[in-house]
């Protein structure tokens, strides 16, 4: 029924009141360090290229998994991994390869730097034929290695003094505390509940 919710709310609010009349404090809380992150400029190497190839011409699409130093053969296409490094899993996800390509059609065309597989649009492979995507790095780790992780520093919290004032702006007296508005007074200067003033008819 609609007077029980209005009880529920009354107790509830009588029970605070006479918490903070008999002076119960706020519990404070345990600080807890932030989680330990990697530098944003980490990263691991990794022994195995993981490429995705597009053959333009058939829509073909094969995804390859090179170990570093060796080279795989797409049709006529060669595929040379020099480095791959992966974000360590504290930091936003991304893996850079270092890819020589090489299409052995005549005038076929060839490449040579890094692509990121967050931001394929700054390493691309300039070919008719074959579009190449870098997707991951797997394998062992080998070296650049990530650096440890840091060891983040606990906060210190400011403890509240025993003669700061109360949250709801009163100061504790020899009445007690001052409650917060909407108490069973009203308020100095109040208008009077009337229909007038949005009261009970």
């Amino acid at each position: 029924m609609k007077f029980s919710g209005v009880f529920q709310q009354a107790g509830l609010a009588a029970f605070m009141w006479a918490g903070l009349s008999c002076g119960v404090g706020y519990a404070a809380g345990t600080p807890l360090a932030p989680p330990a992150i990697h530098p944003a400029n980490s990263w691991q190497g990794k022994s195995v290229a993981v490429v995705r190839v597009l053959d333009r011409l058939d829509a073909h699409v094969d995804v390859l998994k090179i170990p570093v130093g060796t080279t795989a053969h797409f049709k006529s296409l060669d595929i040379t991994p020099g480095r791959c490094l992966q974000r360590p899993v504290t930091v936003s996800p991304d893996a850079a390869g270092w890819l020589e390509l090489h299409d052995t059609h005549p005038d076929g065309a060839t490449y040579k730097g890094w692509m990121l597989a967050a931001e394929p649009g700054l390493g691309v492979f300039e070919s008719a034929v074959y579009d190449v995507r870098m997707v991951r790095c797997e394998g062992e780790d080998v070296a650049p290695a990530a650096p440890p992780l840091p060891t983040p520093a606990v906060p210190v919290l400011k403890q509240p003094a025993a003669s700061d004032p109360s949250p709801y702006g009163g100061d504790a007296g020899a009445t007690g505390r001052a409650g917060p508005s909407g108490g069973a007074g009203a308020p100095q200067g109040a208008a009077p509940a009337t229909p007038e003033y949005g009261g009970e008819y």
